[in-house]
């Protein structure tokens, strides 16, 4: 009986596990995938710079013509090596996966011919969007392709040094070693290339957690509460206030939704109180039952 319930716990916390993590592993590969085919089909054809252990691997491409996944999958396991133990045990488990993972996909996706952007500007632009999605898909789920985040998270816990001003500290100085394999002109596409990359990634990050916060003020709240748990399926805050004109006590409800739903209560508001005075604003992320996990806060 007990090894019976032993193997029931086992198989609950597999089952929690695998419904937890599936969604990590599915943007992890997805965004291994696209950094890779950013750095093969963006970087190398057209000699852009870049930072960190990439930056370091293009820069040997350039002057040996020596494949960058060796200087990529040796950097980025020597740097976990060295900051296994200043990372959480998660986040360490997912970079090793992560740069596994890239020593497989570059091989494979070098081994195709891309076309050729004859504007470096256009192909600066697209190389950043791509490499900022798939970064994107990665931070968003607490994950890494290693290298200089390794670095930036070890010394925050060990030596308590900000991750953004080390951080941009290493890519400007790997930036500036690029001389010696690209011109001026190249390090400054690479720069670019870089800054549309931060850009996407912020928006990929909040994309995913960015929700609508409405809150209603109406004489029919009980209504409008009823229909925000039942035909939205969402729950919402009743909040005692009273109306400086009239003096009158009344609810005020406060709703936090997904984007999708919010066409469909405003028609429902218009239609039963048009006399409503409802505040949407947009919020950047919601953490609680219902929304995104404190697990992943």
């Amino acid at each position: 009986m007990g090894e019976r319930t032993q193997r029931g716990r086992v198989a609950d916390f597999l089952h929690r596990l695998i419904k937890e993590e599936l969604d990590t592993l599915i943007s992890t590969t997805i965004g291994t995938v696209l950094t890779c085919f950013s750095i093969i089909a963006f970087m190398v054809p057209y000699k852009f710079a870049s930072g960190g252990v990439t930056g370091v691997a293009l820069i040997t491409n350039y002057l040996w013509g020596l494949s960058p996944v060796w200087v990529i999958t040796v950097g980025n396991a020597l740097l976990l090596l060295w900051g296994w133990h200043y990372l959480s045990l998660r986040f360490a488990l997912w970079t090793l996966y992560v740069t596994i993972l890239t020593s497989l996909v570059l091989p494979v996706v070098e081994m195709f011919q891309y076309p050729v952007i004859q504007e470096p500007l256009l192909a600066a632009i697209l190389g950043g969007i791509i490499g900022g999605i798939g970064y994107g898909m990665l931070f968003r789920v607490d994950a890494s392709s290693g290298g200089m985040d390794v670095v930036s998270a070890a010394a925050r816990k060990r030596w308590g040094a900000d991750i953004g001003t080390m951080s941009l500290y290493i890519n400007l100085v790997i930036l500036l070693a690029s001389f010696v394999a690209v011109s001026l002109e190249e390090i400054l596409f690479g720069a670019l290339m870089l800054y549309v990359e931060t850009l996407t990634i912020d928006n990929v990050v909040h994309s995913f957690h960015r929700r609508t916060q409405a809150l209603i003020i109406s004489g029919r709240a009980p209504e409008i509460k009823n229909y925000i748990m039942t035909d939205l399926e969402r729950t919402a805050t009743l909040i005692p206030a009273k109306g400086a004109y009239r003096d009158t006590p009344l609810e005020m409800l406060l709703v936090i939704l997904p984007r999708r739903q919010v066409a469909s209560l405003k028609r429902y508001i218009a239609s039963l109180d048009p006399t409503a005075f409802v505040i949407f604003s947009e919020v950047s992320e919601v953490v609680g039952e219902g929304f995104k996990s404190w697990l992943r806060a």
